[in-house]
């Protein structure tokens, strides 16, 4: 029922934006059935409000990083950098010291230097301006906001937060802390590029963020940011989110957008053309054009092949309990798994509220 009505919507470029708004065109039972398919309230607000980029020594979280930079610089999204540092029990270093006592001592602990590493680069990428002394302007310096979480808030380009952060603790729960943040729509995170067994064995901090954040993740493997983008059409709710979300990703970055709509068999064609068309809607609404590829095959296998290193590879999350996510699976977290390349999984943008007081890590 739902796929035999999907080309009837119509949806604003941004939530509160000029037009004809949502328009499901149904009758009776059937605007009922998907009357909270569009879960968030219509807000003036981009969907980029502020970004996430955890951080470590992998070369894919310093590209992470240059991405992140970018799309601040071109969006005026907030950014914050976050260091997740383990706990070295006994340890007296860092523990209630401030920033200046630190400094006075001439102690620099390692992933203080990361920190100083990060906003080095960030200055270098043109994302501060500059006081008369031809540093990066500050809300203040490096201070202790909770035990064991501290923080250097600088200001940026277009007046936007940006936040370096070291909290300590165990990296995939510390990152999943600070994303509950609402205002958050967007994580960047490097990977090791551990695929089959050495994912299994080793785990991948990068896989169970993507599964368990509540925002939008992308995944860094060779990321660049002159890369084009392709997204996945199938008609669903998720998938046009993750249409106008890839729309204003290749906007930010001034790069080119394919929609992929992909028919199981020849018979299903036209209704992947219908999914395509639905898509370009979408961007048309948005100011933009794209380019389209209708291909047959298992949709997987054919999204992975489409786009290989070149392409960030945006899709749609299903809503699904994370009980229903483990018994059922999620393609778009099994091509993740499997891609050779940078892939962006996406979620519904979170209500606006008040950014959270800061809170202290998890100490288990």
């Amino acid at each position: 029922l739902f796929q035999r009505t999907t080309a009837t919507l119509r949806l604003p470029a941004r939530r509160g934006a000029a037009g004809p708004g949502i328009g499901y065109n149904l009758d009776g039972a059937r605007d009922a059935l998907l009357a909270p398919v569009w879960p968030y309230p219509l807000k003036e607000e981009a969907w980029m409000r502020k970004l996430l980029i955890p951080i470590s020594y992998l070369p894919s979280c310093q590209q992470a990083l240059e991405f992140g930079a970018r799309l601040s610089i071109s969006s005026g999204a907030s950014l914050t950098v976050l260091h997740v540092a383990p706990v070295v029990k006994n340890a007296p270093l860092g523990h209630k010291l401030s920033g200046e006592k630190l400094a006075e001592w001439g102690v620099e602990p390692a992933y203080f230097q990361l920190l100083r590493q990060a906003e080095a680069k960030l200055n270098a990428l043109g994302l501060f301006p500059h006081d008369t002394q031809g540093r990066p302007r500050a809300k203040h310096a490096l201070k202790v906001l909770h035990k064991g979480l501290y923080e250097v808030h600088l200001i940026g380009s277009q007046g936007q937060a940006v936040r370096l952060r070291v909290s300590e603790g165990r990296p995939v729960p510390e990152i999943l802390r600070e994303a509950d943040d609402p205002t958050y729509d967007l994580i960047i995170t490097g990977t090791r590029g551990h695929r089959g067994l050495r994912r299994f064995l080793l785990g991948s901090v990068a896989q169970e963020v993507a599964y368990g954040a509540p925002c939008s993740v992308l995944v860094a493997k060779g990321l660049r940011t002159d890369q084009p983008v392709l997204v996945g059409a199938t008609g669903r709710l998720t998938s046009l989110e993750a249409v106008r979300q890839a729309g204003e990703l290749a906007a930010a970055l001034g790069t080119r957008i394919t929609v992929l709509a992909i028919a199981p068999s020849a018979e299903e064609r036209k209704e992947a053309e219908d999914h395509a068309e639905t898509a370009l809607g979408v961007l048309a609404e948005m100011g933009l054009g794209a380019d389209v590829a209708i291909r047959e095959g298992e949709p997987a296998e054919v999204m992975l092949q489409e786009a290989g290193q070149e392409h960030i590879l945006v899709l749609g999350r299903l809503e699904r309990s994370r009980v229903k996510r483990y018994f059922l699976g999620d393609i778009s977290l099994r091509t993740l798994e499997r891609s050779s390349g940078s892939v962006l999984i996406t979620t519904y943008p979170r209500p606006l509220g008040e950014e959270p007081t800061p809170v202290g890590p998890i100490l288990t």
